[in-house]
């Protein structure tokens, strides 16, 4: 995961948004949660993994999604959790 520091607003939304949806556009659901999880257990593994960056990224996106991804969301930390 990228570091969040530096974030740059809108601009750097979009970039990231593109770079992202070049790399992960064609993945389905499960390819790309055994990349997330692939990503955390080496990020752990190395000590850079940062569960407080984490769970700030997670409270600021909450409030904009539904229920559903909301749970979704809720799932995908209890895996990295685990």
């Amino acid at each position: 995961m990228k570091e969040l520091r530096g974030y740059g607003g809108k601009d750097d939304a979009r970039r990231l948004y593109g770079e992202a949806q070049r790399k992960f556009g064609g993945l389905s659901e499960n390819a790309l949660m055994d990349r997330l999880l692939d990503e955390v257990a080496r990020q752990k593994q190395s000590g850079t993994f940062n569960e407080e960056q984490l769970l700030g990224f997670v409270n600021t996106l909450s409030p904009h999604l539904s229920a559903e991804q909301r749970k979704k969301l809720e799932d995908i930390l209890g895996k990295i959790e685990a």
